[in-house]
């Protein structure tokens, strides 16, 4: 008689088992944390904040050709450039990183130091990096030909406010150092002036955006020492569809800029901002 008992209480054990699991799975919030600190990038450029000390994060990058492309190559779904990368917490305040584009054959490392604020609602940030074009030397102009031309760096200060707990906003004036430059019609010191914004549409979604531009004639005439009669026509746009889930966050987005790192698509020429000049893309993001 005992047996039959034993065999029934399991059962309901089981099914009240399955049915938390499947109540809990669907009930699962990520956790609550501000809206910069949900992720280290917006869609292709870096938010304010690093990583907690000790902790990883791992992005894979996909943007695909643009919509303009037509219907005979899917409208740029048969062109891909990937970029995967690691992001580490060195410190409470110091993030670093490594990544690689299969565009240029880009290789790139990054540090960023979060500033020290009292205040909750700002957040401010030291990025600086420095990639290296790693395709064949003949894919590299300029003559006579050194290692150093292959050398690119940015350098950010990256202000954000949060604006309660739906709305982030951020400005990041940049100076883009391009080693290889025509000195006579452009500088190798570029400045750039950009931003970027989430909002918060439930705890699983949100939406964002970025642009970045290098800066416009009267800026130069006022500062002097730069040349900047090859700035590029449109300014780099974006626009983001951020998904949170429990393991991993989805970052959809269409943008002007095929490149993914940001001393290409900062200072580069990427099409206008009409439809058919933008590309749909992807970020993969799983931290741990």
């Amino acid at each position: 008689m005992g047996y039959p008992n034993k065999l029934k209480r399991f059962a309901i054990f089981a099914i009240s088992f399955w049915v938390s699991g499947v109540a809990f799975a669907t009930t699962y919030l990520p956790p609550a944390v501000s809206l910069e600190r949900k992720s280290l990038r917006i869609i292709n450029m870096h938010g304010t904040v690093g990583l907690p000390k000790g902790q990883w994060e791992m992005f894979i990058q996909h943007r695909f050709g643009t919509f303009g492309d037509g219907a005979y190559n899917w409208y740029g779904f048969d062109q891909s450039y990937m970029r995967i990368g690691l992001d580490y917490g060195l410190s409470k305040r110091i993030t670093t990183g490594l990544s690689r584009s299969s565009m240029n054959k880009i290789a790139d490392a990054y540090v960023k130091w979060e500033m020290p604020l009292k205040s909750k609602s700002w957040t401010a940030s030291w990025y600086s990096n420095v990639s290296l074009n790693t395709n064949h030397r003949a894919a590299i102009s300029g003559e006579p030909f050194y290692y150093s031309n292959r050398l690119r760096f940015i350098n950010t200060l990256n202000i954000s406010k949060n604006f309660g707990d739906r709305f982030l906003l951020g400005i990041t004036p940049s100076l883009v150092h391009v080693n290889l430059a025509n000195t006579t019609s452009s500088s190798n010191d570029i400045p750039v002036m950009g931003g970027y914004s989430r909002l918060k549409l439930s705890n699983r979604y949100a939406i964002t955006a970025e642009v970045q531009r290098p800066m416009g004639e009267r800026f130069y005439n006022v500062i002097g020492g730069f040349k900047n009669t090859n700035r590029p026509a449109s300014p780099y746009v974006g626009l983001g569809f951020e998904i949170f889930t429990a393991k991993h966050m989805f970052q959809l987005s269409v943008s002007n800029a095929q490149s993914m790192n940001e001393t290409y698509y900062m200072v580069g020429e990427n099409g206008g901002t009409g439809l058919k000049n933008f590309r749909f893309g992807f970020n993969i993001v799983r931290r741990w």
